[in-house]
């Protein structure tokens, strides 16, 4: 692979980071081209479940990961109405307690990103904000990406890691137009100070019904609680999430729901209340296009059911970073090897992920409910540390 070779990274997001900081851990020259003016990430509650929390291991970020919440000890489904639970799943104490075993931790998104970009600028790696792409062009020996600011940058490699509706994959990839799910969703934070007779046991509690989903649990060693909230409503396009949500009108949708859930969203503060509407998207059959590769929820996008958005694209850092150095002397093969690694797991979890949907809102939550983590645990088996590539 010819020395110096300058990957461009477009997207400044959690998967597109991580990808900077594994490939500067190879030595490669990574760029990252990030269109906010000022860094910053949206505040909402994340789960960074055992197969993304082995990539920190690997990165050298393992304790630091740590240190930004406590591991769930144990989570459960309750009776959207009545608060009875229905499903109960302690965590091991041994496991939780030993600080040599990776587990699964919530945490805030905006203290995990202040981690990457810390870390990425110790190393060295550039961040150029105000960059949001308009076009991408590319030549036998070159890519080049043009900025809504009038500026051109040149690389050698781009990854496309800009997100759910990446301008990346609009523009280089023949994906299909995005479909309404039916599915609206609500995030928000709440200060735990505000609803402290709450017992939140457990740890990480969902409620659902058979057309509605409550999921929370606390975030920041217990100072915060994070919660997200879907119900079944096609008054509401937009997918932007981080438009403003009225919380009276978020606690109307769940008028008649247990107390607890009615409270923690009428505790939310109006600038802490955010909606969406919930998308799906046909798997792509391909992730490169010439010099271009995807990454994350530009190659795979996922529904909030599943929870594991961020951690398909910290996975795909590694790997795609993992396949750079095992092809040292062929970009294309290193690409290649990248898709052939990743494609069919990604394609997968996507399919899953929708699918969950359908298993959340069914006619029988109650069943459903007396097995709060199905289909998780094989999903965080997954190593990316040690995954065949």
């Amino acid at each position: 692979m010819p020395k110096g070779l300058r990957i461009g990274i477009v997207g400044g997001g959690i998967g597109g980071l991580t990808a900077a900081i594994a490939l500067k851990k190879q030595g490669l020259n990574a760029v990252v081209f990030e269109q906010a003016e000022e860094l910053g990430e949206v505040g909402a509650g994340l789960t960074i479940s055992k197969n993304a929390a082995r990539v920190f291991d690997e990165l050298g970020l393992g304790a630091q990961l740590a240190s930004l919440d406590n591991p769930c000890p144990h989570l459960g489904s309750m009776h959207h109405e009545s608060g009875e639970i229905l499903g109960y799943e302690p965590r091991d104490s041994q496991e939780l307690n030993d600080s040599n075993v990776i587990v699964s931790r919530q945490v805030h998104r905006a203290d995990l990103y202040d981690l990457l970009v810390s870390r990425l600028k110790d190393d060295g790696g550039p961040i150029h904000l105000g960059h949001k792409l308009q076009d991408i062009s590319q030549s036998s020996d070159q890519v080049e990406l043009s900025f809504a600011s009038g500026q051109v940058e040149t690389c050698d490699i781009v990854i496309g890691a800009d997100g759910l509706r990446s301008a990346v994959r609009e523009r280089l990839f023949s994906a299909d137009p995005a479909t309404f799910t039916g599915f609206v969703a609500w995030r928000g934070l709440v200060e735990r100070q505000f609803v402290e007779d709450i017992s939140f046991d457990p740890h990480f509690g969902t409620y659902s019904s058979s057309d509605k989903l409550f999921v929370r649990y606390p975030i920041r060693h217990g100072s915060l609680i994070n919660y997200v909230a879907i119900a079944r409503r096609n008054d509401f396009l937009c997918e932007s999430w981080s438009a403003p949500a009225d919380v009276n009108q978020v606690a109307a949708e769940f008028d008649g729901w247990h107390e607890d859930v009615v409270r923690v969203i009428r505790a939310t503060p109006k600038d802490k209340c955010m909606r969406w509407a919930l998308y799906s998207r046909e798997p792509l059959d391909k992730w490169i296009a010439g010099r271009v590769c995807l990454l994350g929820d530009a190659a795979h996008p996922m529904s909030p059911f599943f929870g594991m958005g961020a951690a398909m694209a910290i996975e795909d850092a590694l790997i795609l970073a993992r396949c750079f150095e095992a092809e040292k002397e062929s970009w294309t093969s290193a690409l290649e090897r990248y898709q052939s690694a990743r494609l069919p797991r990604g394609n997968h979890m996507q399919r899953i992920s929708l699918a969950r949907a359908e298993s959340y809102m069914n006619n029988d939550p109650i069943r459903r409910a007396m097995n709060p983590s199905s289909g998780l645990g094989n999903a965080m088996d997954y190593d990316p540390r040690t995954a065949k590539i």
